[in-house]
């Protein structure tokens, strides 16, 4: 059997309540390989972001194991935890977390700066990426001139 990009086995999470603790993730098992597409869904309140945070490496599982290709997550530093979701992970959410000052363009490099990727290239790749977002007119725009579903893309 082939490794999975992403392996959760058993995993929980609980977050204090007051004198109790509350469970919001219980027991998941979650295998992803590459290639497939998978959405989560539930209602408001289930647990989707909770998980997403704990699958991105933005948090970490009371309880269970994460794995990200084959490594185990609750072993690494949170340097390591950096490397990772900078080279394996991106992240749309669902506030836009968009610079004021800066153009669409520019907030759409800034995961490449910190990659190390150079200035031409993650110029161009920022521009490719939002003219197939449609985007290739609104490149110069701030968030402030754009409207919420331009922001998120």
């Amino acid at each position: 059997m082939m490794t999975a990009l992403i392996e959760l086995r058993g995993v929980c999470r609980d977050y204090p309540a007051g004198e109790e603790t509350l469970r919001v993730l219980h027991d998941i098992d979650l295998r992803i390989e590459a290639g497939e597409m998978v959405a989560i869904v539930g209602a408001s309140g289930s647990g989707k972001s909770t998980l997403m945070n704990i699958i991105g490496c933005l948090d970490r599982p009371s309880a269970g194991h994460y794995l990200v290709d084959g490594q185990e997550t609750s072993q690494l530093s949170p340097d390591e935890l950096a490397r990772l979701r900078r080279e394996h992970f991106g992240f749309v959410f669902q506030r836009y977390h968009l610079l004021a000052d800066l153009s669409a363009l520019e907030n759409v490099t800034i995961p490449a700066m910190y990659a190390g990727i150079g200035k031409d290239s993650r110029r161009k790749r920022a521009t490719g990426l939002l003219t197939r977002l449609g985007m290739g007119e609104r490149l110069h725009h701030k968030p402030g001139q754009l409207s919420g579903g331009q922001q998120q893309r």
